[in-house]
């Protein structure tokens, strides 16, 4: 009767091929469990006594790499060799073996021998044989069942020889400590959980002796606890807090090793599930928390090259959640208390900073993001949703009530005109806040520097700092009506003037012959804008068409920028009125090319308001010593006459701030904020908001 040929090198060819150095490298793991079985076998409960020695040579060398695996196991005695023999065995299926580790050998390796020492009729015996890729005979004996003299070990020892394929050969380590960190990361769960046999690596003369190399790593005892769900019945977790050299190779700094019949199947990066960014134990901090699990859900869920579990990704999330939560609640309760408290003290900072997204209570927008968030990009990458989802709900219910009015329904006028406007009012709330945070933060930066600046009088720097100091006000060397320039839109000449806030019509440090059509010189004023009704925004820059270049410009700022504390005045050109009365003589009269290129004229009767912003301090003291005094007693300020209208005035630096700190105090108020201390008014929390998030703590 006909019978079934098994066709291996088909077989073969169709084994899914690496696409990793790990996926690589499993042929050579196979080999390795093989081996911890045989010791298992040899030595039972014992199994520490057992000895697995592995050498790689040429590794950098695909077709001559040569790797030896040699035990003192049990050997492949008649009954092991048979099993050997038949594809798809179940002689290790009560260890989770499926029978096919071997052809990933034929897959991976041009050459491969094996020889065996074993108990046999009461003696000793040998057996040798070479393992080839054919459909014929794949097991080609050289020695069988040779007596050898009694008092040697038994054992095994695999030879490997040159890799056969490109898709091997290429993510096939190539350095020794590269694959020695792989090789870590396969067994690592292994090695901590003890009790196996010490592992000799040598990789090209350097050698790495296991398990001490990774229990050494290892911090204080194991813990360990056991969950039990309807879905995936019981799974025992083994915790270990280790040095973060355990996670070398790995992705990630905490792993949750997911296995199979007590070997490594999956390892999970689990930083987001376990949150804390700095595990301590005994004094030592910055440490890796690794935990094993196991459980007959598992065992019977492996694939037959025990390289992957038959399950979907999200069942895999769930049991690593599940797990988590043990060790967090469980395991490392204190830390997770404590890392918990920080992680609210940087969430109040975030919110302290960025109040848009205080909007809702802190518990319930903490619950929203991920455990490992902690910074204020995950913070807000994570509520930015929430945040668009209630501004569009916000935005429904407001047109769905100006819709109601505008029909015949029935409702409650007061009540939802009323509760409209308290979710406008929240809303805006929120969204000022936001402004005057930032407003605040370059206030406080802007007296940082002008009191640096003051302190640091004389020294090399100077220069530079006056120069930063310009620049945070209004980048220099730049015209703001230039389209290409996108840095001259990062400015706060609000500081100046709260009409400046977006104006784009200004030129900043720039020679007047290079601003003027025909004429001007050198000089570079540090700013002068024209026209505040294009600064605000009447006229839109970007329709140049919509300029009218018939209405000459009638009012021009020039402000000039004196380093803070300075004293010496005394050059010809350090004269306030001549130098200002300079740059006036150039532009009356003269012609701007501004937004698209249109010419617009300074009217001969144009206002120049002039500002020199100075410490009136020294030299400068004296000289405007008859001028005006302003308002408030600490400027100065002088009218301007002869050929030119308008004045000029000088603003003391701390004038210049402080004015500006009046100028937001209503907005400071109505934000809910000090100038001290930022303290967002939170608004009240939506009734009922108790959905689910959705949140997936892995993406």
């Amino acid at each position: 009767m006909p019978a079934l040929t098994p066709n291996i090198e088909n077989r073969v060819r169709k084994l899914p091929k690496p696409s990793n150095a790990t996926q690589s490298l499993q042929p050579l793991f196979e080999a390795v469990s093989n081996a911890m079985f045989a010791i298992e076998d040899a030595y039972g409960d014992d199994v520490s006594k057992g000895r697995i020695d592995i050498t790689v040579s040429n590794l950098s060398d695909a077709g001559g790499i040569q790797i030896v695996i040699a035990d003192d196991g049990i050997g492949l005695d008649a009954k092991r060799y048979a099993a050997f023999c038949e594809i798809d065995t179940d002689f290790k299926k009560s260890k989770g073996g499926k029978g096919v580790g071997r052809l990933f050998w034929l897959d991976a390796f041009d050459e491969i021998k094996v020889d065996s020492i074993y108990a046999s009729d009461g003696g000793t015996a040998k057996r040798a044989f070479a393992f080839v890729l054919n459909n014929s005979e794949q097991v080609v004996p050289t020695i069988e069942n040779e007596s050898v003299e009694l008092g040697v070990r038994h054992g095994t020892k695999v030879r490997f020889k040159g890799l056969r394929t490109k898709e091997y050969a290429e993510p096939f380590p190539k350095r020794s400590d590269t694959f020695l960190r792989y090789f870590s990361a396969h067994f690592i769960a292994d090695f901590l959980m003890g009790g196996g046999p010490t592992i000799l690596v040598d990789v090209d003369g350097e050698a790495v002796e296991y398990p001490k190399a990774v229990s050494d790593l290892v911090i204080g005892a194991p813990m360990d606890t056991t969950i039990t769900s309807e879905e995936f019945g019981e799974l025992h977790i083994v915790g270990f807090v280790c040095r973060a050299e355990a996670s070398t190779g790995l992705d990630g700094l905490h792993q949750l090793h997911l296995l199979a019949n007590d070997r490594t199947v999956e390892t999970r990066k689990v930083d987001n599930l376990l949150g804390i960014d700095s595990l301590e134990r005994d004094g030592e901090k910055d440490l890796a928390f690794h935990g094993c699990v196991s459980g007959e859900y598992l065992d019977l869920r492996v694939n037959e090259g025990r390289t992957a579990f038959n399950l979907t990704e999200r069942t895999l999330k769930q049991i690593s959640r599940q797990c988590m939560e043990a060790v967090r609640t469980r395991m490392l309760p204190d830390q997770v208390r404590k890392y918990f408290a920080k992680r609210r003290e940087r969430y109040e900072s975030f919110v302290e900073r960025y109040p848009t997204f205080g909007f809702d209570d802190d518990d319930t927008q903490l619950g929203r993001v991920p455990l490992h968030a902690a910074t204020p990009e995950e913070f807000a990458s994570f509520l930015v949703k929430f945040q668009i989802r209630r501004d569009e709900e916000r935005q429904e219910t407001l047109q769905r009530l100006i819709d109601a009015l505008d029909s015949d329904v029935q409702f409650s006028f007061g009540e939802s005109v009323a509760e409209a406007a308290r979710e406008i009012q929240a809303s805006e709330q929120l969204a000022l806040a936001q402004h005057v945070v930032r407003r605040k933060l370059a206030l406080e930066l802007l007296e940082k520097l002008i009191t640096r600046i003051r302190l640091r009088e004389g020294s090399s720097d100077d220069f530079h700092l006056e120069r930063t100091l310009h620049s945070f006000i209004c980048p220099m060397n730049v015209r703001g009506d230039d389209s290409a320039e996108r840095k001259s839109r990062a400015h706060e000449l609000w500081i100046v003037d709260e009409r400046l806030a977006f104006t784009r019509a200004f030129s900043s440090d720039k020679r007047l012959d290079d601003v003027l059509v025909e004429a001007g010189s050198a000089d570079r004023p540090d700013l002068f804008l024209w026209d505040l009704a294009y600064g605000l925004g009447s006229t839109d820059p970007d329709q140049p068409e919509a300029v009218d270049i018939s209405e000459p410009l009638r009012t021009i700022m020039v402000v000039e920028f004196k380093k803070p504390g300075r004293r010496a005045y005394q050059g010809p050109k350090d004269q306030i009125e001549q130098q200002i009365t300079r740059y006036l003589a150039q532009l009356q009269g003269e012609e701007i090319e501004s937004f698209g290129r249109a010419r617009v004229r300074v009217a001969k009767d144009c206002v120049f308001h002039c500002y020199v912003v100075a410490d009136i301090v020294g030299d400068l003291e004296l000289q405007l010593s008859g001028w005006n005094t302003t308002s408030n007693g600490q400027g100065r300020i002088r009218q301007l006459s002869g050929d030119y209208r308008g004045q000029i005035e000088v603003v003391q630096w701390q004038d210049l701030v402080n004015d500006a700190w009046m100028r937001n105090r209503a907005t400071l108020h109505a934000a809910g904020l000090s100038r001290k201390q930022l303290t967002p008014v939170q608004p009240k929390p939506d009734a009922g908001d108790d959905e689910d998030d959705g949140i997936d703590p892995d993406e």
